[in-house]
C-alpha cells in the first residue's frame, strides 16, 4: 500500500480502536458495579455496614450516569460458580474488546508515525533530487516506490494476549479480597 493510503488505515484504526475501546471499558466496569452490587447483599454484621457503603456509590453512580442507561440495563453480569453461561461469555467477548481497542489504536498509532516518517525521508529526497537537476526524480517517481507493509493487530502480544491475562488475575484478587469468590 502507498504511504498515503497507509496514513488513511492509520486514521482508520486509531478511530475504530478508541470506538472499540470506550463501550467496551464502560460495559466491562459497569457490569463489574453491578456484579459486585448483587453479590453483596446477603452479608451479615460488620461487612454489612461497609457493603452498605459500596451499596450507595454505585446507586449514586448508576443515578448520576443517565445518559449510560444503556449500559446500565444491557451489560451483562457475570455469573461466578455457575459454569459457562451466556452472561459469562458475553462478558468475556466484551471484555477481550478493550484490549482489541488497544491493539487498533496502537497499530493505528504506530502506522502514523511510520507515514510521517515516510513524508519527512519524502521532503527530505525531493531536496537531494533537486540538487542533481534534470536528472533527478520527481516526487511522483519517488512516492510510486515506497511500499508500506501492512499491519495486523495479531502480532501484539502484550496488549493483546498478556495484558487481558494479567488484569483478570489482579481482578480475581480484589474480588477474592472482597470475599465476593468463595474458595
Amino acid at each position: 500500500m502507498t504511504y498515503q493510503q497507509a496514513g488513511r488505515v492509520a486514521v482508520f484504526k486509531r478511530i475504530a480502536g478508541w470506538i472499540i475501546f470506550i463501550p467496551a471499558l464502560l460495559s466491562t466496569l459497569i457490569s463489574l458495579l453491578t456484579f459486585i452490587n448483587e453479590h453483596t447483599k446477603t452479608e451479615q454484621g460488620i461487612n454489612a455496614v461497609m457493603l452498605d457503603f459500596v451499596h450507595v456509590m454505585v446507586d449514586m453512580i448508576k443515578f448520576n450516569t443517565s445518559f449510560l442507561n444503556v449500559f446500565w440495563y444491557n451489560s451483562p453480569v457475570p455469573s461466578l460458580g455457575q459454569g459457562v453461561t451466556s452472561a459469562n461469555i458475553m462478558f468475556f467477548i466484551i471484555y477481550w474488546l478493550i484490549f482489541v481497542g488497544l491493539a487498533l489504536q496502537a497499530s493505528g498509532a504506530r502506522m502514523s508515525r511510520q507515514v510521517k516518517h515516510v513524508r519527512e525521508g519524502i521532503q527530505d529526497q525531493l531536496i537531494l533530487e533537486q540538487a542533481k537537476g534534470a536528472e533527478g526524480r520527481t516526487r511522483p517517481q519517488i512516492e510510486e516506490r515506497i511500499v508500506i507493509p501492512r499491519h495486523t493487530i495479531l502480532v501484539q502480544y502484550f496488549p493483546l494476549y498478556i495484558l487481558p491475562i494479567i488484569i483478570a488475575v489482579i481482578g480475581y484478587f480484589i474480588l477474592k479480597l472482597l470475599g465476593l469468590i468463595a474458595g
